[in-house]
């Protein structure tokens, strides 16, 4: 866990450090020439973030098409090891040319984009009975994608699922671990896809503590907003059903009387669906308690620059400002890539 030792707020002789792979994640060399960029990592979007490099010509020889590159922040302090921030996929570069200097501008994509740009050729489906977290790993090696940690999981499906041609595998990747209560597909720092149980944000390990005073890491400036009208106090869940059987639904309601969004707080139900979900009654009810609890989390985010630690998007930490303490789970971080760079990181309160 990242804490409060003073470690992370003492001094420190940071760097950013460039490695090339090739199209396997298997290290080739240092990228040198690097003159700047951003990084954002993300819980909220599809590809879990993206970055942009700006490299000056030196005979790299970087193959843009199949290189990939890898990011990695050393902190340059006694007894904390460097960290990979992201490994990404260069895109077209745009070049520039002024008298004798060459530069590439270049966007990187997320490892995720891989498998979000492969599609199935065929109408794809699977009968029930099918074990979903075999079936996924399948699927992400299908693209040329072995890096893969995965925790294994008996769960099969309890009817059959079926996905149009040209249906993104991310699509169906993360259909399926929905269906088997997992996280969405996503890439840690090192470039290895995750598949992993979903778990709630209160049984989640503290992963940081952000604190005021000697040994704070955090600006003194934050800024907290919430949203309290758009809070929902009902979310129904509707399974796939068919002209033999009949869909499943789920409901989860919060009628906690000391709950301000409460259907007794307001007298009214305020209520989200989604449907078209595979499951089992039992995955349908956690499903849609959880959905619950995820649209209730929203309702205050809290935006903090701090010192860069070792963090991913989902993680659990602790907050305590002067005048405000919450537990908050990562939505973003977003680095520019700088000798004397911070986190400017996006966090949702429980």
């Amino acid at each position: 866990m990242v804490s409060m030792d003073p470690i992370w707020a003492g001094p420190r002789r940071p760097r950013w450090r460039y490695l090339l792979l090739d199209e396997t994640d298997q290290p080739l060399r240092a990228v040198d020439g690097v003159d700047g960029g951003s990084c954002e990592v993300a819980a909220t979007t599809r590809l879990g973030g993206s970055a942009s490099l700006t490299i000056d010509e030196r005979g790299q020889s970087i193959d843009w098409m199949r290189h990939r590159v890898q990011i990695t922040y050393d902190p340059g302090i006694s007894g904390a090891d460097p960290w990979p921030i992201a490994t990404m996929l260069f895109t077209s570069p745009r070049t520039v040319t002024r008298d004798d200097r060459t530069t590439h501008t270049v966007d990187l994509l997320s490892k995720m984009a891989v498998v979000d740009e492969d599609t199935v050729e065929t109408r794809y489906s699977l009968p029930a009975g099918t074990p979903i977290i075999p079936t996924v790993v399948a699927l992400i090696e299908s693209t040329g994608e072995t890096r893969i940690a995965t925790t294994d999981s008996d769960t099969a499906l309890a009817a059959a699922m079926v996905w149009d041609a040209g249906t993104s595998k991310l699509t169906i990747i993360n259909d399926l671990l929905g269906a088997a209560g997992y996280w969405s597909l996503w890439c840690d720092g090192g470039g290895q896809y995750r598949v992993e149980p979903y778990v709630l944000p209160a049984e989640r390990p503290l992963a940081g503590e952000f604190a005021a005073g000697e040994f704070a890491i955090h600006q003194p400036g934050w800024e907290r907003e919430q949203d309290l009208a758009s809070v929902p106090n009902r979310f129904v869940v509707v399974g796939q059903g068919d002209d033999e059987e009949p869909a499943l639904a789920a409901v989860a309601t919060n009628e906690d009387p000391e709950s301000r969004f409460s259907f007794q707080a307001r007298g009214r139900w305020i209520t989200r669906t989604e449907t078209g979900v595979e499951g089992t009654q039992d995955v349908l009810n956690a499903l849609a308690q959880r959905r619950l609890i995820d649209a209730m989390s929203p309702v205050a985010k809290l935006a903090v620059t701090h010192a860069i630690v070792p963090l991913n998007p989902n993680d659990l930490i602790e907050f305590r400002g002067r005048g405000h303490t919450a537990r908050a789970t990562i939505q973003k971080m977003r680095f520019d890539l700088r000798y004397d760079a911070q986190c400017r990181a996006e966090w949702r309160e429980l």
